[in-house]
């Protein structure tokens, strides 16, 4: 093959990959602003002052609306802007500047055009799968393993929400920055190995690259997992030359979380986020069922956020089905180092984002070496030298058949289909769960001295998110909303008299899973905890778990006066509520279409 067909060729698929991967991410451009684009909105274009926080060497403090200062959060919960069931002590905030300066262009150019910050998102996705492609030529080599990792990286279901969600582009971000290090990491130890002069700047680049991936977003970590595993299983040459060549990034990684420490930000307090500094033996607790869940979507596209509506003994399943396949490639992946660097790094990528509820958009950084890994594999496999001629019986060559068979339609076809679901997905979110109570709401024709009292949404967390939505729009926003309970499950409302409402939920008055990033179990509620708020007592009754099942709420002034404006969700939307008689109760659901007398 000449040397110029070898280039069209490579730059066709490029072109290929990347235009198929583009074309099934346009839905995204219809996503508009979702949840936290909401507070980034608010925050860059200074809208509202509460919704500022401490955040040093961060130009907007878009990712640390929970910054640790308990009064800060106090007042929150006291505006409805957070729920009253809040830790005081949580704390989630992060150091991404780069990323927030990206953010700032949209915000700050066109800020009420939400297609065109989606076409800036699409421009570093596409970046991101540039760089991608590049680490696989240099690793793979110009042949089929390398078009097949470019299409399993392109297709990847993972990368939707990530690429289609504003408010996450900060994974997009450092993934770039992380296949860029990693490709100068490759270059820099790659000519040391063949005898060959390579300037120390290469090697300064790999840092810098790693240095730049890490101020975007915390899943850059994952790039030390990727270095790990390349010193360890990838490199040859004495081992002293192979872990010295760790200090370069090492010295980078440990400048930047010592940075990270000193200036306030991390996670605590939280059920979403366990930190594993802070927490580890929580951390470790978590670590199986997190780890193995976000491996079936890694491996086998069950997406991590679906599956915990499938049966407890579907992890034992994975790691069963797992095991089979590392069995049925450990002949390539015992010869070729290559396999085992992709493998390796690929799987470590999967313990630093263990340390949140599993979702898809993790594995956007376990995505690059799995693709790697799985290139090899499939191009091995249809060349007929996965494993040794004289190796191995008939039946393992038709069971490896059939599974890799299946990994194919999985994660290029079926993982393609989930693509553009997987873009789209958080305006289905948003919608259902904020934006169309948000829009319905008729707080505008509200006195400035009445509190809207919201008792039943999706989302008891979602206090903040329905006024930055409202905010956005132009729409009415009351100096204080209180949202009670979450609305997912059945509630009963019972009115006790002329000042307090007792509200029950056998299964948890707010979701301990969905709604853990405020109060984790490190916080659990006792009966006869107190909430006091200015103008609101919570009373927690009876728990379950640490989560109140049972709680009271005494207001400040009559139920049915003028100081409050009581509503309910009633399918997808806000609409008013009478509330019960004293001693009489209801039952409310999501789709209840009645509150009490409501005609």
């Amino acid at each position: 093959m000449s040397s110029s067909h070898s280039r069209y060729s490579t730059g066709k698929v490029v072109w290929w990959a990347l235009g198929l991967a583009l074309v099934l991410m346009l839905p995204s451009l219809w996503v508009g602003l979702q949840i936290d684009d909401y507070f980034h909105w608010g925050l860059v274009n200074q809208r509202s002052d509460v919704l500022l926080s401490h955040s040093p060497l961060s130009p907007f403090g878009l990712f640390s609306f929970l910054d640790g200062d308990t009064a800060r959060v106090r007042q929150l919960m006291d505006l409805g802007l957070l729920p009253w069931w809040t830790n005081p002590q949580v704390e989630y905030a992060f150091w991404r500047p780069l990323t927030e300066l990206t953010h700032w262009l949209d915000y700050a150019l066109w800020p009420r055009h939400p297609m065109l910050m989606h076409l800036h998102n699409l421009f570093y996705f596409a970046l991101m799968l540039w760089a991608g492609f590049r680490l696989f030529h240099s690793i793979q080599g110009e042949n089929k393993a390398w078009v097949w990792a470019v299409f399993l990286f392109a297709l990847s279901y993972s990368h939707g929400v990530p690429a289609g969600w504003l408010a996450n582009r900060n994974s997009v971000l450092a993934v770039l920055f992380m296949a860029l290090a990693l490709a100068a990491h490759h270059r820099w130890r790659s000519a040391i190995g063949d005898g060959g002069v390579v300037p120390h700047r290469v090697a300064v680049l790999s840092c810098v690259w790693f240095g730049l991936s890490l101020l975007c977003g915390e899943v850059a970590v994952s790039g030390g997992a990727y270095i790990f595993a390349y010193a360890f299983f990838y490199e040859r040459g004495p081992w002293l030359a192979r872990i010295g060549s760790l200090i370069p990034c090492g010295m980078v990684g440990v400048l930047w979380l010592g940075l990270r420490g000193w200036l306030g930000y991390g996670a605590s307090g939280s059920g979403h986020y366990l930190d594993p500094l802070q927490t580890p033996w929580l951390f470790v607790q978590a670590l199986f069922q997190r780890g193995v869940d976000l491996l079936a979507g890694l491996v086998w596209v069950i997406p991590p956020e679906l599956a915990t509506a499938l049966p407890d003994q579907r992890r034992w399943w994975v790691v069963g089905m797992c095991l089979l396949l590392l069995y049925l490639i450990m002949p390539l992946v015992r010869r070729d180092r290559r396999a085992r660097f992709w493998l390796v790094g690929a799987l470590l990528c999967l313990v630093p984002v263990a340390s949140t509820i599993p979702h898809s958009r993790l594995l956007i950084a376990a995505s690059l070496g799995f693709a790697g890994l799985l290139g090899l594999v499939f191009a091995s496999w249809r060349e007929g030298s996965l494993m040794p001629l004289d190796s191995g019986s008939g039946f393992r060559r038709k069971l490896t058949s059939v599974v890799l068979g299946v990994l194919v339609v999985l994660q290029l076809g079926l993982s393609a289909l989930l693509l553009p679901v997987e873009a789209f997905s958080m305006r289905l979110a948003g919608d259902s769960l904020v934006n169309s109570g948000a829009k319905s709401w008729q707080l505008q024709q509200l006195a400035a001295s009445t509190t809207p009292v919201l008792i039943n949404p999706p989302l008891s967390s979602a206090g903040g998110y329905i006024n930055g939505v409202r905010d956005y729009l132009d729409l009415a926003v009351t100096p204080k909303t209180w949202l009670l309970v979450s609305g997912v499950r059945e509630l009963t409302v019972q009115t006790v008299d002329e000042h307090t409402l007792e509200i029950k939920a056998p299964k948890g008055l707010y979701d301990p899973v969905q709604e853990g990033l405020l109060r984790g179990p490190q916080a659990p509620f006792q009966p006869g905890d107190k909430v006091s708020l200015s103008g609101l007592i919570v009373t927690v009754v009876a728990e379950e778990g640490g989560v109140p099942v049972h709680a009271r709420f005494q207001f400040e002034q009559g139920l049915n006066s003028d100081a409050y404006a009581f509503s309910h969700w009633h399918g997808g939307e806000v609409a008013p509520c009478n509330l019960p008689s004293p001693g009489q109760s209801i039952k409310l659901k999501l789709n209840s279409d009645r509150c009490a007398n409501v005609e």
